[in-house]
């Protein structure tokens, strides 16, 4: 299914993560104790989520045999994280080293990703300023935006009935 304004434009995949978002800030609180990964379609009344698939590692999510079969199904797939975010500073001293769980400073985070076959974009939401998010259009670096990248890249689109 296309993701679509009411003029039958194609979203673009920012728009999409953003209505995600708004709905994972409705429906779950910043302490998600495991990661979650689900198909997103467009409904008539906005985005629509899968059952999610949950896994306390993020990593093993992306790599699970369901996790793959839910990306063969979806053109868009939105994960859902949350942790602890921490300044980092120009110094080179031992904050930097810390875990942000431990930082003085730390923050609670949730991070919403969405990603098609072509895209990728997220959301950022911190605990402390819930009234206001930062997106990302595509530039995250690291480790998860790698895994996100090479699970979409790696699987096929194979819509069922239901897709």
């Amino acid at each position: 299914m296309k993701a679509t304004t009411t003029k039958g434009k194609r979203r673009k995949l920012l728009e999409i993560a953003e209505a995600v978002e708004q709905q994972v800030n409705s429906d779950y609180s910043f302490d998600v104790r495991k990661a979650l990964i689900m198909s997103v379609t467009e409904g008539s009344f906005g985005v629509e989520l899968s059952q999610p698939l949950e896994n306390g590692d993020v990593y093993e999510l992306l790599r699970s045999d369901e996790t793959l079969q839910l990306a063969e199904r979806s053109q868009t797939i939105a994960i859902v994280t949350c942790g602890w975010a921490s300044p980092i500073s120009d110094d080179d001293d031992d904050d930097n080293e810390m875990p942000p769980s431990q930082h003085p400073k730390r923050r609670r985070v949730r991070l919403v990703v969405c990603a098609s076959r072509s895209e990728v974009a997220s959301v950022l939401r911190f605990g402390d300023n819930p009234t206001e998010t930062v997106i990302d259009e595509g530039k995250a670096k690291g480790s998860l935006a790698d895994a996100i990248v090479t699970l979409m890249s790696e699987t096929e689109y194979q819509p069922t009935d239901e897709s």
